[in-house]
């Protein structure tokens, strides 16, 4: 699982925002910023995986740029390059859907993950 997590980690931090794995976000975190899941299925199973761009806005505009880069880059399918195999991400529908709460918004994107590698790799 550490290749599949360093390749997401990589994969979500090139989009000009600093990218954090769900509950790993600092509470000190400047907006915006980048959260995404972390699952690895096995490797004849799919899993869900969603991304979501945060920004301290009352406007989705930045927010649905930075989904639109990510969801350009991933395409109908992305494959990550592991050590021992490879990860496959590819959309689902809905793909983006826009949350607010107050002066907080987020776009969460919906995605599938393939890991085809070694398990324990």
């Amino acid at each position: 699982m550490y290749q599949a997590a360093a390749a997401l980690k990589t994969f979500f931090s090139g989009f000009d925002l600093p990218a954090y794995q769900e509950g790993t976000v600092p509470e000190d975190v400047s907006f915006p910023y980048i959260s995404y899941s972390l699952s690895e299925p096995e490797w004849n199973q799919k899993a869900s995986l969603y991304v979501r761009v945060w920004d301290r806005t009352k406007s989705n505009v930045k927010i649905i740029q930075k989904a639109d880069q990510i969801t350009a880059a991933i395409g109908e399918m992305l494959n990550l390059p592991l050590e021992d195999g490879y990860l496959v991400i590819w959309p689902e529908t809905p793909l983006i859907q826009i949350q607010a709460d107050g002066d907080f918004r987020y776009a969460y994107i919906n995605l599938s993950i393939n890991a085809y590698h070694l398990p324990g790799v």
